[in-house]
């Protein structure tokens, strides 16, 4: 059989042990779930804004002052339900109950129950000064057009620099969840490629393997079958994601526009970063025989990959700063920088390049240094073997 088609079926065995495998399956199966149900969630509470705010008036009433606060809300852009108390006690229980948000009482009082609304604020404040200038303008005689001429709202005119843009803040913030979809999956991943050479180390089904096929080809199948069941699981991810923000029905936001390219985006760069880190996390996993000794190894990795997860949080909030603009170049962390700054639009096209370039080189390297380090400790049983040591024994 051809190297490369022992590398498939070994690839083929460890995606289908691990996919068959019921935690796995319910995992996923939760979490696809949860993700789902986010945007139903968030556009229930986004409706909020919707809902009716009832005040309440409780003692002396400025005349004229429910006609003023529904005026009021129409300039707030609020629909409001004014509900009248026969005193203030009665008024203030309904309050601590939830039945209403404010009272005003005797007409020069604002009452809140728990932390005070500036916007409700405004609008009674606002209401009720237009109420008694009224009363009074027309108790000195004046006409409802010249008392309208005076209690109208002076029209302001508001003027925005630079409009905020709702597509551009959505696409940083999926590309920053991307990112820490990554972050997580590449962290997973490298540690079930760590897991199963150790196991099969321990149970030494990796001799039996090896008296058929070469130590890289157990490395690559290895590496190939787990990245296949990523590719999956943030396939299946992004497909639940992408459903979520459909059902959120998200005002002026194109989901399609957004969600698409940033799926996309997310299955180029986890190849890159996977297959970076794959081969380091095997090579480090070759070197102990047990799984009691792994977790102190996989410090390495671990520590390698965290920058990256830490840049890309200060790329969401300032993406053209030093910092992650120099780290979205470099191999060990632009496939969680980069992407969040491509979103900002803030990357330039040599940037992408040598960011795509640096990591693809790099996890060539990864692969060379990682398959011999792989050789050389595999077959060593007993205690943890250096990487120094692993180094030398492939060679000889």
């Amino acid at each position: 059989m051809k190297p490369w088609s022992q590398v498939a079926l070994l690839a083929k065995r460890e995606f289908l042990e691990r996919v068959r495998n019921k935690p796995f399956i319910i995992t996923m199966s939760l979490l696809v779930v949860a993700i789902v149900a986010i945007g139903p969630v968030v556009s229930r509470l986004a409706g909020g804004d919707d809902e009716v705010t009832k005040i309440g008036l409780a003692g002396e009433e400025v005349p004229g002052i429910e006609q003023e606060l529904e005026a009021q809300a129409v300039l707030f852009e609020m629909e409001i339900d004014v509900e009248r108390f026969p005193s203030r006690s009665v008024a203030e229980t309904a309050l601590a109950e939830g039945e209403i948000e404010v009272v005003l009482i005797d007409g020069t009082e604002i009452t809140f129950h728990t932390g005070g609304s500036s916007r409700l604020t405004a609008l009674v404040q606002g209401a009720v000064d237009t109420a008694v200038k009224t009363e009074a303008l027309t108790e000195l005689g004046l006409s409802e057009n010249e008392i309208a001429a005076v209690v109208e709202p002076i029209a302001i005119e508001v003027t925005i620099l630079e409009e905020s843009d709702a597509q551009d803040e959505a696409k940083r913030g999926a590309a920053f969840v991307g990112a820490i979809l990554l972050y997580i999956s590449i962290i997973m991943l490298g540690q079930f490629v760590a897991m199963g050479t150790v196991e099969e180390k321990q149970n030494r089904v990796v001799e039996v393997i090896l008296s058929r096929v070469r130590p890289w080809q157990v490395l690559v199948g290895k590496v190939a079958g787990i990245g296949l069941l990523g590719l999956l699981q943030l396939a299946i991810f992004a497909g639940a994601a992408y459903a979520s923000a459909q059902l959120a029905d998200l005002p002026d936001v194109d989901v399609a526009a957004i969600g698409l390219p940033v799926i996309a985006s997310l299955l180029f760069w986890f190849v890159l970063g996977y297959t970076f880190y794959a081969f380091l996390y095997a090579a480090v996993g070759s070197t102990v025989s047990r799984q009691e000794d792994l977790q102190g190894t996989l410090m390495l990795p671990i520590m390698l990959i965290l920058p990256g997860y830490l840049l890309a949080i200060f790329a969401s909030e300032d993406p053209d700063a030093l910092v992650p603009t120099i780290g979205s170049w470099l191999p060990p962390w632009a496939p969680f920088v980069m992407p969040v700054r491509i979103a900002a639009g803030v990357a330039q096209p040599w940037e992408i390049l040598v960011a795509i370039v640096g990591t693809a080189l790099g996890a060539i390297a990864l692969v060379w240094i990682g398959s011999r380090v792989y050789s050389g400790a595999l077959l060593r049983t007993g205690g943890k073997v250096k990487l120094r040591e692993a180094w030398r024994a492939a060679v000889e």
